[in-house]
């Protein structure tokens, strides 16, 4: 069976629109779930941002309220109980803390606020050693507090001395169950049901804040958010609390998060399944219907869309469907060219830029006011706006404004343009999309220049903080008379409160009647006139008392015209007015001191004719001064010098104030002068003349070259200095140094002048010589030495840092270094002191050596608690071999003895000679006892060999001797040197009472001071 044309076409159209309808849906369902996840994301990480800013802010304002209460306290001292306690009532830090407490360096507890009877000590805390170890203000992680067991976050700050001693902790606690800065937090919810947390960014994560109280303290595991269902997480986004070294995160539910795509989703397939149907039906039930006038205005139709304004043949005079859809066709589109040119007309004369963008971000339409913002030709309309970007970002530009004509959804946007003749211009740009079907077909907009509207916002903000900080009064209103602004100055001369409301006080409130009156006949009149007046008048105090002001009045007008509101400008005339009586009686003086200064003084007319010259001009240039007037200038000084005088008085002549300097020669020979043109005006603000002002400079000239051949001399004696000689300014950064510098540093002395000395020593060395700086800075002289040992060298250096006071002497603007290099002396120091610490006999340590070596093994044990051991050494009956043999004998045998002992123990353990012959042996990093004790058990061994002595012309002694050792261990305590060499000395007298030559050690380590 044959089907008929319109069957299959409306089998193929119902088709086909199911087919573009379901792609259609499927693709803009995708889209839309796309760019919502992804604006949700975006807008929940800014909030986010925002929050952890804000949060970041408020907890460094309480950091810094901490450390003012320490500077304080450290100021006032630190010993007064009842003076501690009162400080921190006196400052009142509950008022941004729960609670706030004062720690001494054992982290006893010395003041607490609010009072408590037992306070606990926070010497285990580790906020408490970060603060006494590197004084450096820390916030705690989050924790049970010891009195109240209640969780909450300690902020501490390091108590110090004006002298930079530290002598204590001042710390404050955050509740994490009350109101306060983070307490508020954890109640906020965002939306119907997001909520914030908080957690701790070291290894092991710890909730500080959640909605849920039952979460503190809790691993960040632990307060996680589960999927809401099997598929979608909660939206969750984190930024970073830097002041605490937290996180913030904002956590939205999935089911409100994505209920609005959930929604989205099942309304877009019930109306695609509908739509579907509906298309379906009609496209049947029309089909049939439009066929038949279809096919003969397609020709027309498609003449019509290429080309609007073309003649089309149109069969209007059938009497059937064809021939009234000719005429409704005919006519449609002669209302369509009315409107289409109606729109044209509009949009040309449109104040703003207006336009098309297709999908592929192509200018399809621009009006006239579009290609005037941009600067561009109609032929570049389509994407000659590109150009006018910077061409290194010009290529992400052009692919983000094709994914905005993209989208769905409006935006608005501001744009910096660089236009092709130099300009620079600030757009706003709104769009909309053109949407079709559901398919979005481009964009269409405004551009409107915003590049003075934003100046003058920025303008306007600049000037009012200017008036807010003036000391002349300063007032605006509106044209009806009535305050809209009053800065500080003109409130507290009017006896207003700083925070008053003004809305409703006028001009009546604050002046006198006849100035009121004088407003209405002359002010308001000519500054309508003239855009401003100024002159003087009285208004009232506080006390509605009459003071003169100088008083201008200037009136705004917008870019029509209008007056939109005045503004007046006050200063307190008093002491002038007072002053002007004593003026006039001295303008005779004052004629005579121009006559009588050594300056040229002038006033020229705008033609730059002299009308008045003082006597210096007949002292200089030997010339009457009644015959200079009426000259012109150029006349006078001849061409050359008018050519380089005539660019500085044309400027003045416009208006401006003018210094420059240039150079005469008269018959007193050559001046360097310094000119300054300062305009006159008349009352219209018009240009009358110039006053001159001719300024000898020449003494001041060679004053400056004598200055910079003396800078030189100074640095070249600087240079030859063997030491580092550099002068630092107050802000720390080298304005000055010598060639040792470059020689030290590696760096050419332009690299080193103008950087801090942090930049150039760095971190470490910088906090080492930080304390010097400051007590130099402020007027201090400060000498010290540094030292820097490395692995194969060691240098030391003296540094004298003298404060250099400003020519007033009141203040300190800087401070000369000298480093000198001492290391030789301090090596010949060093070398000096072992002599001191040897055994000249045996060349072991003496008793000093032993003393201070001992010390140190102590200290090196305690810290890592690893045992150590002490031996206590005496020869068995070495008083007979003196008195059998002589000194000198006994001298070889202790000689003898002592290179036996070397050979007998680790070549890291110390040996020393005490005296006679009692020695000492020092043996660290002991694994266990055993050691120790074998090690004594072989010298008492090797001990009891014959030892061979040789005499000077005598025959070789052989001498038998024994050892007797007491052997002592310590493993940290407090425990000092003397009570282990005691027990040691206790454990050789058990072993020469046991019949000598044998060992006793002690069964314990040593622990106290208790032996």
């Amino acid at each position: 069976m044959r089907l008929k044309l319109r069957t299959k076409t409306a089998l193929l159209v119902t088709s086909l629109v199911l087919a573009l309808v379901g792609a259609t849906g499927w693709w803009q369902y995708r889209n839309l779930s796309s760019e919502y996840l992804t604006l949700m994301r975006e807008q929940q990480q800014a909030l986010t941002e925002s929050a952890a800013a804000d949060l970041d802010y408020k907890l460094g304002v309480h950091l810094a309220a901490l450390a003012r209460a320490a500077r304080e306290l450290g100021a006032r001292g630190f010993d007064d109980a009842d003076a501690r306690q009162r400080f921190l009532s006196d400052m009142d830090l509950r008022a941004m803390f729960d609670d706030a407490a004062l720690a001494n360096l054992d982290g006893a507890i010395v003041a607490i606020n609010p009072p408590a009877s037992d306070p606990p000590n926070v010497a285990d805390r580790d906020y408490f050693r970060q603060v006494r170890d590197l004084r450096q203000p820390a916030i705690s992680a989050p924790l049970l507090t010891k009195g109240g067991k209640q969780p909450a976050v300690i902020m501490a700050v390091p108590v110090e001395t004006p002298e930079g001693r530290l002598i204590g902790v001042l710390g404050a606690a955050l509740n994490l169950q009350r109101a306060n800065v983070l307490g508020d937090m954890s109640q906020a919810t965002v939306g119907r049901g997001g909520y914030y947390v908080i957690v701790t960014r070291d290894a092991s994560p710890q909730v500080v804040m959640h909605h849920d109280s039952t979460l503190l303290l809790k691993p960040a595991s632990a307060a996680a958010v589960a999927p809401a269902d099997g598929t979608l997480n909660d939206l969750a986004t984190r930024a970073t609390i830097r002041n605490a070294d937290w996180e913030l995160r904002l956590i939205v539910p999935a089911s409100i998060a994505y209920a609005p795509l959930e929604q989205a989703r099942r309304a877009l397939l019930l109306q695609l399944l509908w739509l579907g149907l509906g298309c379906a039906l009609l496209v049947w039930l029309g089909t049939s219907w439009v066929m038949r006038p279809l096919e003969a205005l397609t020709k027309a139709i498609r003449s019509l869309r290429h080309s609007p304004d073309s003649k089309v043949k149109l069969d209007v005079a059938a009497n059937d469907e064809r021939g009234e859809l000719a005429r409704e066709f005919d006519a449609l589109m002669a209302e369509l060219r009315e409107q289409r040119l109606e729109v044209a007309a509009v949009t040309d004369a449109s104040p703003v830029g207006l336009f098309r963008s297709d999908t592929e971000g192509r200018a399809t339409y621009v009006n006239d006011e579009y290609l005037a913002i941009h600067g561009l030709e109609r032929k570049d309309a389509a994407q000659g706006w590109l150009t006018l970007v910077r061409e290194d970002i010009r290529e992400k530009v052009r692919k983000e404004w094709i994914r905005l004509v993209n989208t769905p959804e409006p935006f608005s946007a501001t744009r910096r343009l660089h236009r092709r003749d130099g300009t620079r211009v600030l757009v706003a740009l709104k769009s909309r999309p053109v949407i079709v079907g559901g398919r979005v077909l481009g964009h269409v907009g405004t551009v409107t220049d915003i590049t003075e509207r934003t100046r003058a916002d920025e303008a306007l903000r600049t000037l009012t903080a200017i008036f807010d900080m003036t000391t002349d009064y300063i007032v605006q209103l509106d044209v009806a008379g009535r305050l809209i602004y009053m800065n500080p100055a003109a409130r507290l001369r009017t006896g207003l409160r700083l925070d008053a409301p003004i809305e409703q006080l006028s001009a009546s409130d604050f002046n006198p009647p006849r100035t009121i009156e004088r407003f209405r006949s002359e002010v308001v009149p000519t500054a309508l006139a003239n855009g401003v007046w100024v002159g003087e008048s009285m208004v009232w105090d506080a006390e509605r008392r009459e003071f003169p002001v100088s008083h201008m009045v200037i009136a705004h007008r917008d870019k029509h015209g209008k007056v939109e509101y005045f503004s007046g400008l006050m200063r307190d005339i008093s002491a002038a007015k007072a002053a002007q009586q004593a003026l006039r009686n001295s303008e005779h003086r004052l004629r005579m001191v121009t006559d009588h200064l050594p300056a040229l003084i002038s006033y020229l007319d705008w033609d730059l004719r002299f009308r008045f010259v003082n006597k210096a001009y007949q002292d200089w240039f030997g010339v009457d001064p009644e015959k200079l007037i009426g000259r012109s200038m150029r006349e006078f000084y001849g061409d050359e010098a008018w050519a380089q005088m005539e660019p500085h008085l044309r400027a003045a002549l416009a208006g401006r104030q003018v210094t420059y300097e240039r150079r005469v020669t008269g018959p007193g020979g050559r001046r360097d002068i310094q000119a300054t043109l300062v305009p006159e005006r008349n009352e219209q603000g018009r240009v009358m003349g110039l006053y001159t002002l001719d300024s000898d400079i020449t003494a001041h000239h060679e004053a400056e070259e004598a200055l910079q051949e003396s800078e030189a001399r100074l640095r070249t004696v600087a240079d030859a200095l063997p030491m580092r000689v550099a002068y630092i300014d107050a802000d720390e950064r080298y304005r000055f140094n010598a060639l040792a510098y470059e020689r030290e540093f590696g760096l050419s002395r332009d690299q080193i002048q103008g950087h801090t000395v942090q930049e150039l020593l760095g971190e470490p060395a910088y906090e080492s010589v930080k304390p010097h700086i400051r007590a130099a800075l402020a007027g201090e002289v400060v000498t010290f030495q540094s030292e820097d040992t490395q692995s194969d060298s060691y240098n030391c250096y003296e540094a004298q840092y003298i404060p250099q006071p400003a020519a007033n002497a009141d203040t300190i603007v800087g401070f000369h270094a000298v480093i000198t290099d001492i290391t030789r002396q301090k090596l010949e120091e060093k070398r000096l002191v072992n002599l001191a610490q040897i055994d000249p006999l045996t060349g072991l340590a003496n008793r000093a050596g032993f003393q201070a070596r001992l010390g140190e093994a102590m200290e090196r044990s305690r810290g890592a608690g690893a045992l150590m051991a002490l031996m206590y050494l005496d020869i068995d009956g070495f008083k007979q071999v003196n008195d059998q043999f002589g000194h000198q004998a006994g001298d070889e045998l202790l000689k003898a003895f002592s290179n036996r002992l070397s050979h007998g123990l680790r070549s890291t353990d110390v040996r020393a000679r005490l005296g006679g012959d009692e020695f000492t042996v020092i043996m660290e990093g002991l694994p266990n006892t055993d050691v120790a004790v074998s090690a004594a058990a072989k010298l008492v061994a090797a001990t009891q060999a014959p030892f061979a002595i040789e005499q000077q012309h005598q025959a070789q002694l052989t001498i038998n001797i024994t050892l007797s050792i007491g052997l002592a261990f310590y493993q940290g305590g407090n425990a000092d040197a003397a009570t282990l060499v005691k027990r040691a000395d206790e454990m050789l007298y058990q072993a020469k009472r046991s019949g000598r030559n044998n060992v006793q050690v002690a069964p314990l380590p040593v622990q106290d001071d208790r032996p």
